[in-house]
């Protein structure tokens, strides 16, 4: 008798401690209506947006309420990725071709500098991630026959140009969709991943010691002339890898896939729910349970089995995710901003 109430309130305890998850959404009060394309969640009270017209956005509250700035020149800049560190710093990036690429460092409530200003003509950032507080790393599209690889060990406040010698020639035309700020995203240890795409490209670049060094890796993605890999997003060694064709909306491509092995193999996903393209991607654990979600123009949808089935969340127009354990955000046009929350 003693032994089977043991027995019974352990099976009660594991049952009652996995909790069966599911996300659920929740719009929020955005002070902006301008493009939102790139999200930094620093913790569970503040997060970073940033986007279209000089704007970005600052939570401290998990999204109550937000903060709104702009850079001081006027609505030119796009900031299409941004890192925070805290609450009160942020790097941001710009993109365009030539100098409307830059790097910028800002403080609240209004402290600016200006640490980087692409010199090349045909240069164009298109996202940028950080390992820490000091090391970072910006991809842009190829010059010179080789990736465009920006690092820094200075948090921020001055880039270099990676040494080409130990990576891969780049592809023609070559580049990332400066999309979601996340066609590179860090790991531990000094991993990161660049998903690259366009001029018929569609491979992974991967390092493991802080960008000094490089490899390659195809992806099972759709590829052409505007098309291939936009986000990749890990958790751990498990990664999801999220793009398409850019000029196909209405139908659906191979533009999801999956690895578990921190990068090395690919397998495409089953079919998700929405058509067209996805831009943005994020990937999750919670109590051994592993969400992925996925983005675009025409939705959001979400897998709980590593993308063998596939539901959708929203039917509206988002470009950038991010999720942080059991909560994230997603944005996108008109000033978007969703909190994902993963419930019992």
């Amino acid at each position: 008798m003693k032994y089977f109430t043991a027995l019974t309130s352990l099976l009660l305890l594991t049952h009652c401690s996995t909790r069966q998850l599911e996300p659920s959404i929740k719009p929020l009060n955005s002070p902006t209506e301008s493009l939102l394309q790139a999200i930094s969640i620093v913790d569970e009270n503040t997060t970073w947006i940033s986007g279209h017209d000089a704007t970005f956005v600052l939570t401290k509250d998990g999204g109550e309420s937000w903060e709104l700035f702009n850079h001081p020149t006027g609505d030119s800049l796009q900031f299409r990725d941004i890192h925070g560190f805290n609450n009160e710093k942020a790097v941001l990036m710009t993109a365009g071709s030539g100098p409307l690429s830059k790097i910028f460092t800002f403080t609240t409530p209004d402290q600016w500098e200006e640490n980087f200003v692409m010199q090349d003509s045909l240069g164009f950032l298109d996202c940028i991630d950080f390992w820490d507080d000091q090391r970072g790393i910006a991809y842009g599209d190829a010059i010179d026959n080789y990736p465009y690889i920006l690092l820094t060990d200075n948090g921020g406040k001055s880039w270099n140009r990676a040494d080409s010698t130990n990576m891969p020639e780049a592809g023609k035309d070559e580049g990332g969709f400066a999309a979601s700020g996340t066609c590179v995203t860090t790991g531990e240890n000094g991993k990161a991943w660049i998903a690259t795409g366009a001029g018929g490209n569609c491979r992974f670049l991967i390092t493991e010691d802080y960008g000094q060094s490089w490899k390659e890796v195809d992806s099972p993605l759709v590829s052409g002339d505007a098309a291939g890999n936009t986000s990749v997003s890990f958790v751990g060694d498990l990664g999801v890898v999220t793009g398409g064709d850019l000029m196909i909306t209405d139908d659906y491509t191979d533009n999801c896939a999956f690895s578990s092995d921190g990068g090395t193999t690919w397998n495409l996903s089953g079919q998700p729910q929405t058509v067209g393209a996805f831009y943005g991607s994020a990937i999750t654990q919670v109590d051994g349970q592993t969400f992925a979600f996925a983005c675009g123009p025409k939705g959001l949808d979400y897998t709980s089995d590593m993308g063998q089935t596939w539901m959708t969340l929203d039917t509206l127009n988002y470009w950038a995710l991010s999720m942080k354990e059991d909560f994230g955000f997603a944005s996108g046009t008109n000033g978007k901003i969703l909190r994902i929350s993963l419930q019992p």
